[in-house]
């Protein structure tokens, strides 16, 4: 049997590691703080068990793209769009009839372990704070928006109508992240660190040092977050990690809290000396949205063909431009409909 392929394209080419760009952002963060609401879960190994985070806090990534018009219909609660990644969550592990519930889940690491993408990259800082020091900051990498906010600040239906980016992301996950956080008061707890990294504060060099400590992020429906990780300006190249989770302490006047969230880990790099080679390159120009197709790639026309993997590049509207290495080797191309 023939599949239909949507374009085809022979180049001269060996292996090659390609990204998409950091997709663009409205009025979204980065990263968001919301509740759980599936019960119980709807699909998987484990579907029809007990959601291990229903009602609890979860750290969400958000993964945005720049709205196109016409992708998602008005009035519909799951989109192919904008949508959440939960970082810090609960999972199950085991045999489906006797299943075990973790305080953390696979997918627990920013950068997204599935990505592949490095550490994010520490910079040296020019704000008086931190001068002399190396901090996150928002580059061209991905995930590197460190802004945390609550899902609530999505929900204003004058601000963000049908339709609208923010909308496609709050009504994602079909629709299980809508629950206001109100009435929490959202402590951040720090698990573990690597030595000689500090978490501060836009305005605090130290807002946790040691495990076990808290730092209040202030009531769930308004917090508005953005943690400043850093290292000293000398400190040895390689990787600097910390893990928290949220905790919602609040029990005032009988109030049962949320659950407290998985375990999340945030992972940062001092880089060495950057260093600048001129390499042969050949472009490929994909459309920006390529769900129902797979691109593949082969060693000649007969195959055998084999997915190729987009991780960063460029892009302009509604396409992309990703850069393979040129060699002497022959690589063919197609886009594949699924």
């Amino acid at each position: 049997m023939k599949h239909p392929v949507r374009s085809l394209l022979a180049v001269s080419l060996g292996a090659a590691t390609i990204a998409l760009v950091a997709p663009a952002h409205a009025e979204t963060a980065g990263y968001y703080i919301g509740i759980d609401t599936r019960n119980p879960l709807a699909s998987g190994v484990y579907r029809n068990l007990p959601n291990p985070n229903f009602n609890r806090l979860t750290f969400l990534y958000a993964h945005t793209y720049e709205y196109v018009p016409g992708l998602a219909p008005a009035g519909a609660n799951t989109f192919a769009i904008n949508h959440y990644h939960p970082i810090g969550a609960y999972s199950y592990s085991g045999p489906s009839n006797a299943p075990v519930t973790q305080v953390t889940s696979s997918n627990n690491r920013i950068p997204e372990i599935h990505t592949g993408q490095p550490p994010l990259t520490l910079v040296p800082s020019t704000n008086g704070l931190f001068a002399g020091k190396l901090v996150n900051a928002r580059t061209e990498e991905h995930f590197s928006d460190m802004r945390w906010w609550a899902t609530d600040d999505l929900n204003q239906p004058t601000r963000y109508g049908p339709g609208s980016p923010e909308w496609i992301l709050f009504y994602s996950s079909a629709g299980t992240r809508t629950n206001s956080v109100a009435g929490a008061v959202v402590h951040l707890e720090l698990v573990s660190k690597t030595s000689g990294l500090h978490i501060g504060a836009t305005n605090a060099l130290d807002i946790v040092t040691n495990p076990g400590d808290r730092y209040n992020l202030g009531a769930g429906e308004a917090i508005r977050f953005t943690p400043v990780f850093w290292v000293d300006g000398n400190a040895a190249v390689g990787t600097y990690s910390a893990t928290f989770k949220l905790i919602d302490v609040n029990t005032d006047g009988g109030r049962t809290p949320f659950g407290e969230s998985g375990l999340f880990t945030l992972d940062f790099k001092v880089a060495p000396e950057p260093q600048m080679t001129i390499a042969p390159a050949v472009h490929l120009n994909l459309p920006i949205v390529t769900a129902g197709y797979v691109l593949e790639g082969a060693v000649s026309m007969e195959g055998p063909w084999t997915p190729v993997t987009l991780p960063h590049g460029t892009h302009s509207g509604d396409r992309q431009t990703v850069a393979l290495p040129a060699t002497s080797n022959l690589r063919v191309f197609r886009l594949r409909k699924l």
